[in-house]
């Protein structure tokens, strides 16, 4: 079983992609075949989306939207990086390191995805249960984790999400926390890492889910073309 997740993950490097950080995400939630059957969150009456015991999604948007959110107080959100793996970063000294508690996200477009788990019978759509239990697979297999278990199912920003837990044990400041989701959206699928600060091994009550729920996306407004902005 090791040696079929590393062999799943060395293609997955191998796709070419070029920021490292893109690379190793890709790395930790490609570790499955993607099964492609269309769905999407429904709505009810109240008007908040619930959640879909499986879980499809359509990419086909390179270009990403802009991701907000209302970081926990007292904490620095960092101006974006412009290594394009890196999409949010907040933390709770201000750096861009595990020195501290932190959030951080990274957004995986479309021709990532498609490089990744080649084509389909519908091209374009995957399921995100099964990049969940890839990413799974890639932590249970590799790495000094424990404590690795599946956290409830949800939505974030209007679009359905998977997520996980562990904690890693082999850091130089002692154990940490993580808290990964997967969400799946237009424009890829963007993963949500939340850590605790070296030494801890929980988030204070409450953190995850009052940021989760903060979370948006917004389109960028694009720049007028040369014969509109002359109109």
């Amino acid at each position: 079983m090791r040696d079929a997740a590393a062999s799943e993950g060395m293609v997955v490097v191998m796709v070419g992609v070029r920021s490292r950080r893109v690379a190793a995400v890709v790395l930790a939630v490609c570790g499955l075949a993607v099964s492609l059957v269309g769905c999407a969150p429904s709505v009810p009456s109240g008007g908040q989306p619930t959640v879909s015991a499986s879980a499809t999604f359509a990419a086909g948007d390179e270009a990403g939207d802009v991701m907000d959110a209302d970081a926990p107080r007292g904490w620095t959100v960092i101006p974006r990086d412009p290594d394009p793996g890196m999409d949010y970063l907040a933390s709770e000294d201000g750096s861009r390191g595990f020195t501290a508690a932190s959030i951080r996200a990274t957004r995986i477009p479309p021709n990532v995805l498609f490089e990744a788990v080649g084509s389909s019978d519908e091209p374009g759509m995957y399921n995100l249960d099964q990049f969940a239990m890839g990413w799974r697979r890639e932590i249970e297999y590799h790495g000094d984790r424990r404590e690795i278990s599946e956290v409830q199912k949800r939505v974030i920003g209007g679009s359905e999400a998977r997520g996980y837990s562990y904690v890693e044990t082999a850091g130089k400041n002692g154990d940490m926390y993580y808290e990964v989701w997967l969400v799946g959206r237009h424009d890829g699928l963007w993963r949500i890492t939340l850590t605790s600060a070296p030494g801890q091994t929980s988030l204070p009550d409450g953190l995850a889910d009052e940021f989760l729920d903060s979370i948006t996306w917004t389109t960028p407004a694009t720049a007028p073309t040369a014969s509109a902005s002359s109109s």
